[in-house]
């Protein structure tokens, strides 16, 4: 089958959620033995070694450039959508099997003549209405949440539009195709993809690892959050330490360094490639986000990576776990603070069967049977 993939960002390095499943999925497709074509919507281009790296699944590979203009804000479209207005005029040959758009943000190309394809899935990586709704509540500016507001409003018909023209829709998340009723009969549950399968680590220490998009407002706030509710209360703590790592975005790495420096006890790692170490030099990872939607993969890959999951419910919400079989739930300071240090009393042992309980029924829903399924004519 020819398939042609549209992204609004480029997705190696995976420095997030979102482009770990694109990723991945992309990974799964091309070893069902289908040929990839790949558009992604860029505000720089992509280092030439990124490049590189994804023509080992791509065939081709086409940078679309996003554009921002202030008085985009005034138009109907969110600008997440109108940034990628390019998509329209970029001439594309032939017709393909199937069209995967990575969320609607990508829904221009709908509005390309050249765009030709027999099946169009739309991936809905989260309600994006309220995903942007939820980021205007973790926000600290005004300017940034009269913003997030906006294109709150602006998706919840967009999105409509763009499911309507589609022939499926690939939810990541369970839980949001039963909020959509009346599309139920194009939709499907298709797991985050997990290609490398599971790890097992030591678990003998107390790190305490956040890995997480820093410079999205609802991922800065819940480290924040738990910086100043829970690990202050953790300073007695024997060999105790925080690891927070993530990717600054389009950020200089200063303006988080000056953030986490007034905390002892915290090691920070910015903009890593290969986040492996953090890891396997961990025990436990926390998710404590206020605010969110869909399935927070963080916490997936942190369990697929060998760690014991704390999390609130908005960090393990869509991902079907159990708690306290699979991971133990927290929301509030004094639950984080307890769930902590249950697990650092906890053996090994213990965390381990907790662990792989997780572990198997993140196995149970394999991604790759679920889309070789689909990718039939």
């Amino acid at each position: 089958m020819k398939v042609i993939i549209i992204a609004s960002f480029f997705p190696y390095p995976a420095h997030f959620g979102g482009a770990f499943d694109v990723l991945e999925r992309i990974k799964g497709i091309k070893s069902l033995g289908h040929d990839i074509d790949l558009i992604c919507t860029c505000k720089e281009s992509p280092l030439k070694e990124d490049i590189e790296y994804m023509k080992q699944f791509v065939n081709e590979i086409i940078i679309v450039p996003r554009k921002n203009k202030i008085s985009n804000l005034l138009l109907k479209k969110p600008l997440q959508v109108v940034s990628r207005k390019s998509l329209k005029a970029i001439p594309l040959k032939g017709i393909y099997d199937f069209a995967i758009l990575e969320s609607e943000s990508v829904g221009m190309i709908l509005e390309n003549g050249s765009f030709k394809a027999n099946h169009i899935i739309v991936r809905v990586h989260n309600n994006e209405s309220n995903y942007f709704y939820q980021l205007a509540k973790s926000s600290k500016k005004y300017i940034d949440k009269v913003y997030y507001y906006f294109e709150a409003f602006k998706f919840k018909s967009y999105s409509e539009a763009v499911f309507k023209r589609a022939d499926k829709l690939w939810f990541i998340s369970n839980k949001e195709i039963n909020a959509n009723p009346i599309l139920k009969n194009k939709s499907i549950h298709l797991p985050t993809a997990i290609n490398d399968g599971f790890v097992e680590q030591e678990l003998s220490n107390k790190n305490v690892l956040f890995i997480g998009a820093l410079f999205m407002p609802n991922n800065l706030e819940a480290i924040i959050w738990y910086l100043q509710n829970v690990h202050i209360l953790l300073g007695n703590e024997k060999n105790y330490k925080l690891i927070v790592a993530g990717s600054t975005g389009d950020f200089e790495p200063k303006r988080y360094l000056d953030i986490f420096k007034n905390y002892s006890n915290v090691e920070v790692r910015l903009n890593q490639e290969d986040l492996a170490d953090c890891y396997s030099e961990s025990t436990i990872f926390i998710n404590p986000m206020l605010h969110g939607a869909g399935v927070k993969l963080k916490s997936i890959n942190a369990i697929r990576n060998g760690l014991l999951l704390i999390s609130s419910d908005v960090g393990a919400e869509g991902t079907g776990l159990i708690e306290n079989e699979m991971y133990l739930k927290a929301n509030s300071p004094q639950d984080f603070l307890n769930a902590i240090l249950k697990a650092f009393d906890m053996k090994i042992e213990e965390k381990q069967t907790m662990i792989k309980k997780a572990q198997e029924f993140l196995n149970t829903n394999n991604y790759l049977s679920i889309l070789k399924k689909e990718l039939k004519k």
